[in-house]
């Protein structure tokens, strides 16, 4: 049994394994050491941990905690929220409800790391941002759709969102008399749909930006060079408490900016990025590290990377950096500055 000492300001230990209909609790007194392993309706929950003092409470990191997490919190009590990768090792038995409780309690007596609890405004732009990362996905996928069927008809539409949104029409009616009317009618259809995405993604855009200036590191990630409104917003969700990051570089390794390694015998061979991560999230800090690419006043680490390797590269190489500087501002809490580099 795991040294109690250490949580005497807690009546209980609690790990709770959340499901749909039926939770698992798992729980622990701190001053008997007696152990319960429970099963509750959903909607029983709550009530069963009103009145047992203050707690401290484990859950993976999955669907619903987050909301969870927050209705434990307005008990008083502590919540840690869990990767699920990092509980699995702690399940000493074969699959189960009691034995999947049981070691989200293993894990939280020994001090598996936990991620941030997002308040009502973070939750709120993460789902908008969610939204918006679906609507530019099939924004695009409805631009590419159009310009493959003018092709056959001989348009060549350019790549730039605006420039196609300029010429499409014009490609679109010069199809009368060579395709039949529906062709016409329904690729006029998908433009008015790609145009209601446009105006969707404006919408969102405007309430993220509103919700994130509200968060305290808002104003400053926007002095980070390549960082713009929603790069801004991302950042203000995953850094609200960068003290989950013990480090700027676990940051960017997060973020999937820091390559992977292996090796034996003593030899280390750095390899690609990993592919587990955010890839959404990584595409937009590599689009603002080309942001920063094409600055007139580029620094010197910027024009040496870029000099030195190849350009994917040297954009992964940006972006780790952006990612880093992120996270130092909202250590601080002050805005990005470059350190003048003086000569001994």
């Amino acid at each position: 049994m795991a040294n109690l000492n250490q949580f005497c300001d807690f009546t209980k230990l609690i790990g709770i394994d959340i499901a749909k209909s039926v939770f698992q609790i798992y729980s622990c007194d701190t001053q008997t050491g007696e152990i319960t392993n429970v099963q509750i309706k959903r909607d029983k929950v709550l009530e069963s941990l009103a009145n047992c003092g203050k707690c401290l409470i484990g859950m993976e990191a999955c669907g619903s905690s987050q909301y969870w997490a927050r209705k434990l919190q307005e008990l008083g009590h502590t919540v840690r929220l869990m990767d699920p990768k990092l509980v699995k090792p702690f399940v000493r038995h074969n699959k189960s409800d009691k034995a999947d409780a049981e070691g989200v309690y293993h894990a939280l007596v020994s001090g598996v790391r936990a991620v941030a609890v997002k308040t009502e405004t973070e939750r709120d732009i993460q789902t908008l941002l969610t939204m918006r990362a679906l609507l530019v996905k099939q924004r695009t996928a409805r631009i590419n759709h159009v310009r493959g069927l003018l092709a056959e008809y001989g348009h060549v539409m350019p790549r730039n969102v605006n420039q196609f949104d300029n010429k499409v029409d014009e490609c679109i009616n010069s199809l009368e008399g060579d395709a039949v009317q529906l062709v016409i009618n329904m690729m006029r259809d998908t433009v008015k749909s790609i145009r209601d995405d446009q105006d969707r993604i404006k919408t969102l855009q405007r309430e993220i930006s509103r919700l994130a200036n509200q968060t305290r590191n808002a104003k400053h990630f926007l002095t980070v060079p390549g960082v713009g409104e929603t790069i801004m917003a991302y950042m203000c969700v995953l850094l609200a408490d960068p003290t989950q990051f013990s480090s700027a570089r676990q940051f960017a390794a997060y973020l999937g900016l820091v390559p992977m390694h292996t090796g034996s015998g003593g030899k280390t061979v750095t390899t690609k990025i990993p592919g587990r991560c955010d890839k959404a999230l990584r595409a937009v800090l590599v689009q603002g590290a080309h942001a920063v690419a094409r600055l007139k006043c580029r620094t010197d680490w910027v024009k040496n990377i870029l000099a030195k390797k190849p350009k994917k590269v040297a954009m992964v190489a940006i972006a780790n950096r952006m990612a880093r500087q992120c996270w130092a501002v909202a250590s601080k809490r002050q805005d990005w500055r470059r350190m003048p580099v003086t000569a001994a």
